[in-house]
């Protein structure tokens, strides 16, 4: 039995768990296999079988739905998301499989903070930091998971200006996310992302020689390799409008706006191709906008001013006729 746990287990990781039906249809008995061809018409039916065959076949639906509604954004999807993997964390913990309770308890706190079901959300995320902390210390593979609950709670902490835990937070995921990245380049991504949340989070409290140090970091980690992948454009933008703001409350103009016309522009060539952007865009102008304003700039002020009302508007007009089924994308 432990052998066929461990197998689904590894397809349901792979995120292919309707793998693991033929599993069951190898080597389950009779009743199982039954039961397992009905399962995705009538849940219930697996109410008549033992614990551990009831709790595989349940692991299989409740992750399927989980992995299939994860990216949606319609309420419905991130009801069904949340459900499924809470009921997925439930079923590993009594299968005995930490690695995957973690990963179903992670995702649980993501959808839950965005529910706005926030003491739910941290009760997940706190679950799955002991799990990870648990298994790293045993594998080192696990390091990443870690990192990645811990930088979470980091955003969840900042995010609900709790300082005492955001501290707590952001200098653990730094440290595990910097090892990391020293071990392999290819984490130097979520460790830019470290330092973009400890940034926010030393702006904050005031630190603002550590705010910076941390934000001209990420710029330079995205600048290296956006140029290889272009997906993190982005995260580079969003990155340089965080310093320029940290100089414009400095009063430092001149670094402010330098920074403040880099993010600009990598707005502008991403929203030319997509017009997601366009809000970025919009963001940006108006930033630099109210940069001119305290250098008492008042004309360049207003024109940006205005070319961000204007996209802004624009935006918003888009989106309410979309609504209303007067535009429809194209094919």
């Amino acid at each position: 039995m432990d052998d066929i746990v461990r197998e689904i287990a590894e397809l349901v990781k792979k995120r292919t768990p309707l793998m693991a039906l033929d599993v069951i249809d190898r080597s389950a008995p009779e009743n199982v296999k039954s039961a397992a061809k009905k399962l995705f018409e009538n849940p219930e039916v697996v109410k008549s079988l033992d614990g551990h065959w009831r709790n595989l076949l349940l692991l299989i639906y409740f992750s399927h739905f989980a992995y299939l509604t994860e990216n949606k954004s319609d309420k419905e999807s991130i009801a069904t998301f949340a459900v499924s993997s809470l009921n997925a964390a439930k079923l590993c913990r009594r299968l005995n499989l930490p690695d995957l309770e973690g990963y179903f308890l992670f995702n649980s706190g993501r959808v839950l903070t965005r529910m706005s079901m926030r003491k739910e959300a941290e009760k997940c995320y706190l679950e799955a930091e002991k799990i990870f902390k648990k298994l790293s210390e045993e594998d080192e593979t696990y390091l990443k998971d870690l990192g990645e609950t811990l930088n979470d709670l980091a955003a969840f902490y900042i995010e609900d200006k709790k300082n005492d835990e955001a501290e707590k937070y952001v200098t653990w995921a730094l440290e595990i996310r910097r090892e990391l990245a020293e071990m392999d380049k290819k984490h130097l991504p979520t460790l830019a992302e470290s330092l973009y949340n400890a940034g926010i989070h030393y702006t904050r409290t005031r630190r603002y020689e550590l705010a910076e140090e941390c934000y001209k970091e990420a710029v330079k980690i995205l600048k290296e390799i956006s140029q290889e992948d272009p997906s993190h454009l982005p995260q580079l933008g969003v990155t340089l409008s965080n310093l320029a703001n940290l100089y414009k409350k400095l009063g430092r103009y001149e670094e402010a706006e330098k920074y403040h016309f880099e993010a600009m522009e990598i707005f502008k060539d991403l929203a030319e191709k997509d017009e997601s952007y366009k809000v970025y865009l919009a963001d940006s102008l108006g930033f630099i906008g109210s940069l001119y304003n305290d250098m008492m700039k008042f004309d360049k002020a207003r024109k940006y001013y205005d070319e961000s009302k204007k996209l802004f508007a624009e935006i918003t007009q888009k989106k309410m006729m979309q609504e209303q089924g007067m535009l429809r994308e194209p094919e």
